[in-house]
C-alpha cells in the first residue's frame, strides 16, 4: 500500500492514512487464534455448571473417557493440587477486599451458572463436544442470591464459603484517609444538605450489560522440555498473563512465553483479565505433551464474560436556587457476581466508577461511598466505559433533574458548574491534568442552535409532537498512571517500546501491549514516520510477544495515545540524537539534534541545507560501517524507552442528543447526535472517529437493547443473540464528531488516549433528551434500559 502523496513527512501526524492492517483483514489474510493449527493439536471443550449455586456431590466422567477420540477429561478434583489456586499476588489488586479462593475448575461447589466444572480434550472439537455431554455431574442445589441489596442483608445465602459475608468490597472515597476525617466530612456534607435551597434525591439503577467482541476468547498452548510453555492467548495483556502462568504453574520465568495473535477481533476490556481457562489449557498441554486449543463459543462468551454495569446509586445533590452545585452524596451498590476473575475480581470497575463519579463539575463537598456484593451471577468483567456507565448516568440525570426543579435550562446549569480551569483535583481525589472543559462545551453549543430548538419544540408541542434535547459530558482517563494502576491492579502503568533500525533504513517497533483491532499499527507507523521524516510503509510494528517485546501492562485504559506512542516517540528521539551526533561528526560541524531536520527521507543541516544526507544512507553507515565514529560512540541503532507521566492524564468530551418521542407508543427516534471532543493532537482522524463511532454505538446499544437477564434461580436467559440484542446500523443515527482539542502538555506528541471511557456519557444524553421531550408529563427516568415500553408506562402513569 503506497502511503504517498503528502508534501511533507512531518504531516504524517494528523493525516487520514488508510489503515495498514486493513489490507490483510479485508482480503482474508488475517490470522486469528482459531486459524492457528499446530502438529498433533488437540481440542478442548468445557463442561459448565447448570446451576447458579450448588454443591458438587460427584462427577462421573467414565463414559466420556471411554469415547473413541477422547484423550483426557479433567475435573476440579483432578487439578485442585496440581497447581495453585488463582488468588495469587500478581492477580490481586492493592485494595481492601475479601478475595475468594478459586481454581481453574470448580472444586466442591459452583457459584454461578456457567462456571467450568470439567474439561474434555479430544482429537477434534466435534468429539470433544459430544463427549462433554457424557460427563454427568451430581449437584445438590443451594439457595441463590442474585440481587445485590438482598445479598448484603444479614442471613443472605453466602456465595463464598471462605468469606464472612457477601460484601466483597467497600470504600469511602471522600473526606480524607482516616475514618475520623471521613466522619467529620460527612457531618459537613449533611449540614450543606440541610441548608440547601434545592435537594434532589433519586435511586438510579443500571442493568447488567457490557461489550461483545466479534471474536470470542481462545487459548492455544504447547509445551516442550527445551523451550517450555508457549501460550497463544486472545489477550490485551500478554505480559501480565505470562506472569500469572509462571506463578500459578510454578514454572521458571524463562520457560513461559505468551503471544497475543497479531489479529484479534475486538477486546473492549473483556480480554484484559486473566481467566481460569488459560491455566487449565496450559496444564493439559504440559501433561499430555501435545498442543491443546480451546476456542470459546458465543454461548459461553455471553454466559461468562462481557457483563458489567449492574449497579444501584442512591444519589443526592444539593444546589442553590440559582443553579450552583453545592454537594454530592452517593451510596453505590454494585452487583459483583461471583468475582472469580483474575486482576479485576469484579469490584475494580465499580471502584473506578466511584473515583470518577464527580465528572467535569465543580463540587465544593462530597460524600461518596460504595459497597459491592458477591452474588450468584457471573463476575463483572471490564467493559468499555470501565465502571463509569452507571455513575455517569446517575450524575447526568441528576444534573437535569436539578435544572427542572429550579426552572433552569440544563445546558446553562452545566456550563455554570463545569470546572473552569485545570489542573484540578476532584472531591474523590482524581487529578485532572490539563485541557479546556469550557472550550469543549462552548464548541458543542456552537454546533447547535439551542434557542432555535426551543422554539421548534414549543411549536411541535402545539401539534402534539414531543421533541427533546439532552446533554452530557465525560472526563475519561487518558491512560492509567502507575499512581492509580499500582493500587487498583497491582501493576505498573508506564508505557514501553523498543525501536530498531535496520541497515536499509527500515524501522521495527516492538510493543508489549496487544491491540485488538484499533489501528495501532497504522498510528504507530505515522508517529515514527513523522519523527524520522520517512514513509509509514517503511515501518513494521510487532506487538504482543513477551519474548521479543518490552514489558507492558497491556492495551487498556486508552494507553496507546498517551503512554505507548509516547514511549515510541521517546525511543525515536533517542535514536535521532545518536544519528545527528554522528552526522555532525561526519560533516565536521558543531551541531546537535535541534540543528537538523528529518524530512522527506533526508537529514538536513538547518545552518546550511546543502549539507544533508539520505536517512537510509546514514542509518546504513552507522550500522554497517561503524568506523571513524565520535569518541565514545558505537554502531547500531536500537533502543528501548519507557514513558511515565508524573500525574494521571485525562481527555474530555461533551454530547448533545435530539429525539422525537411518540406519545402513543413510547417509541423514540434519535434525530441528531453531536459531540465535542478534546483528544489532544490527533495522529489519524479516521481512526479516532472510528473509535468515537464505535463507542457511541456501544453506549446506545447498552442503553436501549443489551441486557443480561437472570431468572430467580440464577439461570441466564440471554446467552445467545436471539435474546441478547445488539444495536445495528439501522438503530443508530449519524454522528457529528467535532473537536476542541488542546495538546496534552505531558506527552511528546501532545496526544491523549481516547478509546476507553467514551460510551459512558451516552445514556445520560439520550435519557435526558427523552425526559426533555416529555417535560409536559413531568417524567423523570431513573432506570435503564431505556425502551419504548418503559417510556410508555411512564407516560401512562403521568396521565393517570
Amino acid at each position: 500500500m503506497a502511503s504517498k502523496p503528502i508534501e511533507d513527512t512531518a504531516d504524517w501526524v494528523g493525516t487520514r492514512l488508510p489503515r495498514k492492517e486493513d489490507l490483510r483483514l479485508m482480503t482474508g489474510g488475517g490470522k486469528f487464534l482459531s486459524d492457528m493449527v499446530l502438529p498433533g493439536m488437540l481440542h478442548a471443550v468445557f463442561v459448565r455448571s447448570e446451576y447458579a449455586h450448588a454443591r458438587i456431590k460427584g462427577i462421573d466422567k467414565s463414559e466420556a473417557v471411554a469415547m473413541p477420540g477422547v484423550v483426557a477429561v479433567y475435573t476440579g478434583a483432578d487439578i485442585e493440587h496440581a497447581f495453585k489456586a488463582l488468588d495469587i499476588p500478581v492477580l490481586i489488586p492493592n485494595l481492601p477486599a475479601q478475595f475468594p479462593k478459586y481454581h481453574a475448575l470448580a472444586v466442591d461447589k459452583v457459584r454461578y451458572h456457567g462456571e467450568p466444572v470439567a474439561l474434555v480434550i479430544a482429537r477434534d472439537k466435534y468429539v470433544a463436544e459430544d463427549a462433554s455431554e457424557l460427563v454427568i455431574v451430581d449437584y445438590d442445589e443451594l439457595p441463590v442470591v442474585i440481587d445485590a441489596e438482598a445479598a448484603l442483608e444479614d442471613g443472605a445465602p453466602r456465595v463464598h464459603d471462605d468469606s464472612k459475608d457477601n460484601e466483597i468490597f467497600a470504600m469511602t472515597f471522600t473526606g480524607g484517609e482516616t475514618p475520623e476525617e471521613q466522619a467529620a466530612n460527612d457531618v459537613e456534607v449533611e449540614k450543606i444538605f440541610a441548608e440547601a435551597d434545592v435537594v434532589v434525591s433519586e435511586r438510579f439503577k443500571v442493568h447488567r450489560t457490557g461489550v461483545t467482541p466479534l471474536e470470542p476468547r481462545g487459548v492455544l498452548c504447547e509445551w516442550n522440555e527445551s523451550d517450555g510453555l508457549t501460550a497463544y492467548i486472545t489477550t490485551q495483556r500478554p505480559h501480565i498473563d505470562r506472569l500469572a502462568l509462571v506463578d500459578v504453574l510454578e514454572l521458571p520465568a524463562e520457560k513461559v512465553r505468551v503471544i497475543a495473535p497479531r489479529d484479534m477481533g475486538g477486546g473492549f476490556g473483556i480480554k484484559a483479565p486473566f481467566y481460569r481457562e488459560n491455566i487449565i489449557i496450559a496444564h493439559a498441554a504440559m501433561e499430555l505433551g501435545r498442543p491443546v486449543c480451546w476456542v470459546e463459543s458465543r454461548y459461553e462468551s455471553l454466559m461468562n464474560i462481557g457483563q458489567e454495569r449492574d449497579q444501584i446509586n442512591y444519589m443526592e445533590i444539593a444546589a442553590t436556587k440559582d443553579g450552583e452545585l453545592l454537594a454530592l452524596r452517593n451510596r453505590g451498590i454494585g452487583n459483583n457476581g461471583a468475582g472469580c476473575i483474575g486482576v479485576y475480581w469484579g469490584f475494580v470497575m465499580p471502584f473506578l466508577g466511584a473515583v470518577e463519579m464527580p465528572n467535569a463539575y465543580t463540587w465544593p463537598k462530597g460524600d461518596v461511598k460504595l459497597r459491592v456484593a458477591s452474588t450468584n451471577k457471573t463476575s463483572l468483567t471490564p467493559s468499555r466505559a470501565f465502571g463509569n456507565f452507571p455513575t455517569r448516568f446517575a450524575i447526568e440525570r441528576s444534573i437535569d433533574i436539578v435544572a427542572h426543579k429550579i426552572g433552569m435550562e440544563p445546558a446553562e446549569l452545566r456550563r455554570k458548574n463545569i470546572i473552569p480551569q485545570l489542573p484540578y483535583t476532584s472531591i474523590t481525589g482524581e487529578y485532572y491534568d490539563s485541557g479546556d472543559f469550557l472550550g469543549v462545551w462552548d464548541n458543542l453549543m456552537a454546533q447547535i442552535d439551542l434557542e432555535a430548538f426551543r422554539k421548534e419544540q414549543a411549536e411541535a408541542r402545539k401539534e402534539g409532537r414531543y421533541i427533546g434535547i439532552g446533554f452530557s459530558c465525560g472526563v475519561e482517563l487518558s491512560g492509567v498512571a502507575s499512581d492509580l494502576m499500582v493500587p487498583m491492579e497491582n501493576q505498573p502503568g508506564y508505557g514501553a517500546a523498543s525501536v530498531r533500525l535496520e541497515p536499509r533504513g527500515k524501522v521495527y517497533v516492538f510493543g508489549g501491549d496487544a491491540p485488538s483491532g484499533q489501528g495501532h499499527e497504522t498510528a504507530t507507523a505515522q508517529a515514527v514516520a513523522a519523527i524520522f521524516g520517512i514513509d509509514p510503509d517503511d515501518i513494521v510494528v510487532t506487538t504482543g510477544d513477551t519474548t521479543t517485546t518490552p514489558f507492558g501492562s497491556g492495551s487498556i485504559g486508552a494507553r496507546f495515545g498517551s503512554y505507548y506512542v509516547s514511549a515510541v516517540a521517546k525511543a525515536c528521539e533517542e535514536i535521532k540524537d545518536k544519528i545527528t551526533r554522528i552526522l555532525a561528526h561526519d560533516l565536521q560541524i558543531e551541531a546537535h539534534k535541534q540543528h537538523f531536520e528529518f524530512k522527506n527521507g533526508d537529514i538536513v543541516y538547518l545552518g546550511d541545507p546543502t549539507k544533508r544526507k539520505a536517512f537510509k544512507d546514514m542509518v546504513e553507515r552507522i550500522i554497517m560501517w561503524p568506523i571513524n565514529l565520535p569518541e565514545g560512540e558505537v554502531g547500531g541503532l536500537e533502543t528501548t524507552a519507557f514513558f511515565e507521566a508524573d500525574k494521571p492524564m485525562i481527555c474530555f468530551n461533551a454530547d448533545c442528543c435530539m429525539v422525537e418521542v411518540n406519545e402513543e407508543s413510547g417509541a423514540f427516534n434519535i434525530t441528531r447526535w453531536v459531540t465535542s471532543e478534546d483528544v489532544g493532537n490527533v495522529i489519524n482522524p479516521t481512526i479516532v472517529e472510528g473509535q468515537m463511532h464505535g463507542a457511541l454505538v456501544q453506549g446506545l446499544s447498552n442503553t436501549m437493547f443489551e441486557e443480561f437477564v437472570y431468572d430467580e434461580l440464577g439461570q441466564q436467559m440471554s446467552a445467545d443473540f436471539e435474546h441478547y440484542k445488539l444495536a445495528t446500523a439501522a438503530d443508530v443515527p449519524d454522528f457529528e464528531i467535532t473537536y476542541s482539542s488542546t495538546p496534552c502538555p505531558h506527552t511528546p506528541l501532545g496526544t491523549r488516549g481516547i478509546g476507553e471511557g467514551r460510551p459512558s456519557s451516552v445514556p445520560g444524553a439520550l435519557t435526558n433528551a427523552v425526559c426533555d421531550a416529555l417535560t409536559p408529563f413531568g417524567i423523570e427516568i431513573t432506570e435503564l434500559p431505556l425502551r419504548p415500553n418503559t417510556v410508555w408506562r411512564k407516560i401512562q402513569e403521568s396521565k393517570s
